[in-house]
């Protein structure tokens, strides 16, 4: 094999190299999903996040399912030994570990901050401008209204990639400096429509699932959130989450108990739908933290055969969301730091080859220095030769 043809061969293969912090679960479909069913083909779920045995889907019924195999886009599952019972009601905390009377803090990024809703998008993604965002927005400005700081990061993470968690693992270092009491990381899923497709009486919206990584030593209280999360959505709106996913993968929560990936939807179904549903996740969330500005927020009632649940309000005088440091552009140089990573390895392969190649450290020094000799020798006698001439 010849010297350049290992060297293209080297390349390619640095470029397919991820960082070790990078879990392969936390890969997801960009398109297209797995169907899961159990023993009997009943189907289960559908996602496109990734899947692998021994993840957990805990359904809308409280049932937890174990995954036992997969074929490709199709899973295996059977229901699982595993206890599992639906969190009991707790009362509501002001904050994490503290007894002030401020707003709790409520911090939200996305870590794929290209994705889009097709119907109302015309795209699946958009790279740097995913409506993904919007819908994070609309979240916000609901937690605004019930009383909360909130803190609505948009730092880019594209593309669309394993490295993606890497990335967004900066910005959720730097949200945790201003110590939120909870974090969400807002996707969307890659799932049929009917998945996620939800009416709340007579009006337009999309089921959630709550996402928790196996490979986290805060798992069981992670897990613990989550049920507290799907037990208030019950409550207040029952259907709204989907289920609980435990995957295998990280997905950053190894550095705050309380930070969440929340799927909002599917691709096929309408921005507007997730939209109206991330702001009736931010309705949950007082049974779980309480506002400081709780009494003068507007109730939204629960869903029944003759009300309506109201569509989010534009807040007339939004409480200001303290701005630091969210979004800054040395967050947006984070693709370079893995570009350097990248050409060090490949030096790295280069020198190794060239020490097998050689047979040992000497002679690879040895032939170094005769190409920096006679190759620069050269290039300075060529120089030399074209400014005569001019001259």
């Amino acid at each position: 094999m010849g010297y350049y043809t290992f060297s293209i061969l080297i390349v390619l293969l640095l470029f397919s190299f991820q960082p070790a912090a990078v879990f392969a679960g936390e890969t997801e479909l960009i398109d297209g999903y797995i169907t899961v069913s159990d023993e009997t083909g009943r189907l289960l779920f559908q996602t496109g996040l990734p899947l692998t045995a021994g993840d957990l889907f805990i359904d809308e019924q409280d049932i937890c399912y174990e995954i036992t195999g997969l074929d490709g886009y199709n899973a295996h599952a059977r229901r699982s030994p595993l206890a599992w019972a639906p969190a009991v009601q707790e009362p509501a905390v002001p904050t994490q570990g503290t007894v002030s009377t401020a707003a709790p803090l409520i911090a939200v990024y996305h870590t794929h901050t290209d994705e889009c809703y097709l119907p109302s998008d015309g795209t699946t993604t958009r790279k740097g401008q995913g409506s993904i965002m919007q819908v994070g927005e609309s979240l916000v400005s609901r937690l605004n209204e019930l009383g909360y700081q909130t803190l609505h990061d948009t730092t880019l993470h594209d593309p669309h990639d394993a490295n993606a968690y890497h990335r967004s693992r900066r910005t959720f270092m730097k949200l945790l400096r201003n110590r939120p009491t909870a974090l969400f990381d807002i996707h969307r899923d890659s799932a049929p429509a009917s998945a996620y497709q939800l009416t709340i009486d007579g009006k337009d919206a999309t089921r959630l699932l709550l996402v928790v990584g196996r490979q986290n030593q805060n798992r069981s209280t992670t897990e613990q959130f989550a049920r507290q999360l799907k037990a208030a959505a019950d409550r207040k709106y029952r259907g709204l989450v989907r289920g609980i996913f435990i995957a295998h993968g990280n997905y950053n929560q190894d550095l705050d108990p309380q930070a969440m990936l929340v799927e909002i939807g599917s691709q096929y179904n309408t921005r507007q739908a997730a939209e109206h549903s991330a702001a009736l996740f931010a309705d949950i969330l007082p049974a779980l933290f309480t506002p400081a500005a709780a009494e003068k927020a507007p109730e939204s009632p629960a869903p029944s055969a003759n009300t309506e649940v109201p569509a989010p309000a534009e807040p007339s005088s939004p409480a200001p969301a303290p701005p630091p440091e969210a979004g800054t552009p040395a967050n947006r140089q984070a693709p370079f730091y893995d570009v350097a990573k990248l050409l060090l390895l490949l030096l790295i392969g280069l020198l190794g080859y060239a020490y097998i190649s050689t047979g040992s450290w000497q002679e690879v020094r040895r032939k170094l220095y005769r190409f920096r000799t006679r190759e620069f020798a050269d290039l300075f006698r060529r120089r030399s030769r074209r400014n005569k001439r001019n001259d």
